[in-house]
């Protein structure tokens, strides 16, 4: 089935639903066709019973023996597709006519209808009006074939007789045989139209996604093209939009990945190039004092330092975006990490000139990465005392709540321009040369990404004259109290 196409598949499943539903409704309707004609026999035969009784009883009225009485009965209403049989209550027969099938077959299944001491003969009145309750209507095999067969105790004009009335049943099958070559016929007529059918309509319902594949076939990997608008309401135009964002958001990948690509050739060629320049200005010359190949070394270790905090901010946002990176969470008190990060970037923000400033507080219980909790808020800071000029400060206050925990990180600088806003989370940006230093501009990225990674959100809650700050996050569903 996997190598036959969508379209023969659903003709194929059309089909076979139709061959169990057909031959379902085949089934149903012969058996529906022998149960209404087998209660149209019985309706005839006991009409036909209540005529023989009528007759019996005029008869008897006309003061005839039972014997006549039951013979002209018999001979009145019995033809060549119908059996009378009267018996009187010892199950003598008083009158019969059977045409087309054996008297004594008729006979056993009228003896049913009497009790044994009856069927020995009754010596009482009694006997033959317990038997007088058994009626018996049943489809019996002969040797002529199957027969309806009625048998019924009554009593007429205070005698006591089992009247026995049947029919054939061959007209019945014949009709049921004939309907069975009837479908047999016209079934295979109809699922070969049908299917027929089928196939025309998965053509006409497919045609719109196979011109939707050529199309998608022939779309570039760059530009603006795509399915255009959807036309149609249904499932395919769904199918469209879906497909047209897909294009899209695989078009923005791609001009991410490139640009990142670019971004990072162009970082990385920066701090190769001093290197290699610092090494060739050393080696250009056999002789340099210590001074010289001090300074040397010294930028060669500088840009190699650099070069190293890139790659590895690099390597975590790819571990990142391909959800490589491992999280191990701890229980850990994130008030003390916080605490810790501050004093680690003291030293930096003293170089500067710039003030630390923390708010001493309770615990607070978080359960999460502890070694990504301290990348996130040193870049914080570090971004901070960045963008801070001398004689101002830094202050970073954490907040514990209800299912979360929030982080602020506020800088003294002159702020964010407006339209600068909406990039400062992309990476390689870097919005003041003059002030970032050694910034590699993957700082905020990779804590965008962090805050994100504990189920949180990194955001700018404000920016102005004053300065800017930015707020972190953090829920975890493991959180503790």
């Amino acid at each position: 089935m996997r190598t036959l196409s969508l379209r023969s598949r659903l003709t194929l499943w059309y089909v076979a639903v139709l061959v169990v539903v057909l031959c379902g409704f085949g089934a149903g309707v012969v058996w529906m066709q022998g149960r209404l004609g087998v209660g149209r026999i019985d309706r005839q035969l006991t009409d036909l019973e209540a005529t023989v009784v009528k007759i019996v009883a005029n008869e008897l009225q006309e003061h005839a023996s039972p014997g006549a009485a039951a013979a002209e009965a018999s001979d009145t209403v019995a033809d060549r597709n119908v059996a009378v049989v009267i018996l009187d209550a010892r199950g003598v027969p008083l009158g019969s006519k059977t045409i087309g099938v054996d008297l004594k077959e008729l006979l056993s299944i009228a003896h049913e209808g009497l009790s044994p001491t009856e069927r020995e003969g009754p010596t009482e009145r009694e006997g033959f009006s317990r038997a007088n309750t058994i009626d018996i209507v049943s489809t019996v095999q002969t040797s002529a074939g199957p027969w309806r067969v009625q048998s019924r105790p009554e009593s007429v004009e205070g005698r006591s007789l089992v009247v026995v009335v049947a029919t054939p049943l061959a007209d019945l099958h014949r009709e049921q045989r004939e309907t069975w070559e009837a479908m047999l016929i016209g079934i295979p007529i109809l699922l070969l139209l049908a299917g027929a059918g089928g196939w025309w309509l998965a053509s006409v319902g497919l045609a719109p996604i196979t011109d939707m594949a050529g199309r998608a076939v022939r779309l570039p990997l760059t530009g603006s093209e795509d399915l255009g608008e959807p036309t149609r309401g249904d499932e395919i135009g769904q199918l469209t939009s879906a497909f047209n964002g897909l294009v899209a958001r695989l078009r923005a990948a791609l001009r991410t990945q490139r640009q990142f690509m670019a971004d990072a050739s162009h970082e990385l060629r920066t701090p190769v190039s001093i290197i290699r320049s610092a090494a060739d200005v050393a080696l250009s010359r056999d002789r340099r004092n210590e001074m010289e190949y001090r300074e040397s070394l010294a930028i060669v270790g500088d840009q190699s330092r650099r070069l190293g905090r890139l790659v590895e901010d690099m390597l975590v946002l790819a571990r990142a975006d391909s959800g490589g990176y491992p999280i191990h969470d701890v229980d850990l008190d994130l008030a003390e990490v916080v605490d810790d990060c501050r004093r680690a970037v003291r030293v930096i923000a003293a170089e500067r000139g710039v003030q630390m400033q923390s708010a001493a507080g309770p615990e607070v219980p978080f359960r999460g990465d502890e070694d990504l909790l301290r990348r996130m808020v040193q870049n914080l800071l570090q971004n901070a005392i960045q963008h801070t000029p001398s004689g101002r400060s830094v202050a970073v206050a954490i907040e514990s709540g209800t299912g979360e925990v929030r982080i602020r990180v506020a800088d003294g600088g002159a702020g964010i321009p407006e339209a600068d806003r909406s990039r400062i989370f992309d990476r390689f940006v870097r919005l003041d040369e003059a002030r970032t230093g050694n910034g590699t501009g993957l700082g905020l990225p990779i804590a965008k990404w962090i805050a994100e990674a504990h189920g949180g959100t990194l955001v700018l809650e404000s920016s102005g004259a004053a300065g800017s700050t930015f707020c972190a996050t953090l829920r975890r569903p493991a959180f503790t109290t």
